[in-house]
């Protein structure tokens, strides 16, 4: 069975898998072949019935969830966003690169113009590299009649006046601080789905790490639904049904139609999933079980149900923060430290050590920001590291993850006690 896969450089890979193979296998071998080793952040999409954009689900075979002949053409992207410093890959922060790199460029999504200027500095050092001649408008800037909006004259020259601060700033570099910069975007990570309402009205569903957000179809703001008002959300044919707790404890039910049931099931499994990988500290039993059968299927697992062939709905195996445990774990025994060395490809979860001109406040930001994730725990993220393990005496984390440890997460030796530290007034 060949598979053809578009990926976000524009280019396509050929795979040949067999012919019952599941999602996971094409997955693995797309991340294989650019070197990826985090593979929970990315998927695959396809073509719906009726051209919808569809997550394909890497438990189930392919070819019955991917319609047409061969070959299956399928792209390549990124699924969960996540800040940059948690990811320990070089090869997955450029993948996070170009996929957002795109979405920038495909609409106006940054309305102040030092910002925007910036954001679009740093693409053009990263995928140019240097501005060349001060006198004259860069590659970079000569292409922008391509773009989809109109660009100012006050916007181009600010644009090249960033460009030439950045000059000797490796690519990586640039990456790295152009996805902090559109980290920072309020629609970073949203996943948007087209719906109607109750009374027909077109909108959008930016389904986000932290709510829903609805937009009309100029993109114009109507309302956030956050998680936690959100009671339970289930779809029925081509509507799915929202269950919202309101201010004085009723529940509403809000409604949106999409244009097929596989649309439809889309954003239901997109909404369950993106709550269980940011917000849940680990993916519930009752998400994984989940699944579907057709009439053959039904009527077959009566007779084997060991042979029968489930059609799971959800396939996010872990959460954000054991996503990001779990491969430092993985690249730490495949001997790459990911925190303190570089080693096969595999960059240390801070910005790349570059200093960036003088002359700009990069180079303070990008040494604030080292010492800032460097003083972080390690484990949950958020706290500042203020405990010791004893006895092999490494300070990874903070106190309250200390006590949840079993084994040190740097060296898996047995924690007798855990010691907790002050650091100096000067770095806290």
């Amino acid at each position: 069975m060949w598979c053809f896969v578009s990926l976000p450089d524009s280019t396509v890979s050929e795979f040949d898998l067999p012919e019952r193979a599941r999602g996971q296998e094409l997955l693995d071998a797309v991340c294989k072949r650019l070197g990826i080793i985090e593979v929970d952040y990315f998927g695959l999409q396809y073509a719906g019935t009726k051209g919808e954009t569809l997550w394909l689900n890497t438990r189930n075979r392919i070819n019955r969830q991917v319609s047409g002949g061969p070959p299956l053409r399928l792209q390549f992207r990124v699924k969960f966003f996540v800040q940059p410093h948690l990811l320990l890959q070089e090869a997955s922060r450029h993948q996070h690169f170009l996929h957002l790199r795109k979405d920038f460029e495909g609409r106006k999504v940054v309305t102040n113009p030092v910002k925007s200027a910036r954001m679009y500095a740093l693409l053009a050092q990263a995928t140019i590299g240097d501005h060349c001649n001060s006198h004259f408008v860069c590659k970079f800037c000569q292409n922008t009649e391509n773009n989809s909006f109109e660009w100012t004259s006050d916007l181009r020259t600010n644009i090249t006046q960033e460009h030439e601060k950045l000059n000797g700033v490796k690519p990586s570099t640039a990456e790295y601080h152009f996805l902090k910069e559109i980290a920072e975007l309020e629609d970073f990570g949203i996943e948007f789905h087209t719906a109607r309402n109750n009374i027909g009205q077109q909108l959008h569903i930016g389904v986000g790490s932290e709510e829903l957000r609805i937009f009309d179809t100029e993109f114009n703001f109507i309302e956030r639904i956050s998680y936690n008002v959100l009671k339970m959300a289930t779809h029925i044919a081509k509507s799915l049904f929202l269950t919202i707790m309101t201010t004085d404890g009723e529940d509403n039910v809000v409604e949106f139609k999409l244009i097929t049931q596989g649309a439809a099931c889309g954003l239901y499994r997109s909404i369950t999933e993106y709550h269980a990988f940011y917000r849940c500290e680990t993916v519930r039993n009752s998400v994984k079980s989940q699944f579907t059968r057709d009439f053959r299927e039904t009527f077959f697992s009566l007779f084997n149900e060991e042979e029968s062939d489930k059609k799971y709905i959800f396939d996010v195996k872990r959460t954000c923060k054991e996503v990001y445990d779990y491969y430092r774990r993985v690249l730490y025994n495949q001997g790459c430290d990911p925190i303190n060395g570089v080693t096969n490809n595999v960059r240390e979860a801070e910005p790349p050590t570059h200093d960036l001109n003088a002359s700009s406040d990069y180079s303070l930001q990008e040494k604030l920001s080292k010492l800032e994730d460097g003083l972080r725990c390690k484990v949950c993220m958020d706290e500042q590291i203020n405990a010791v393990l004893i006895p092999c005496g490494h300070m990874v984390c903070c106190e309250q993850c200390a006590m949840n440890l079993e084994a040190c997460p740097v060296c898996r030796g047995a924690i007798d006690h855990v010691q907790k530290a002050f650091l100096p007034v000067a770095i806290q």
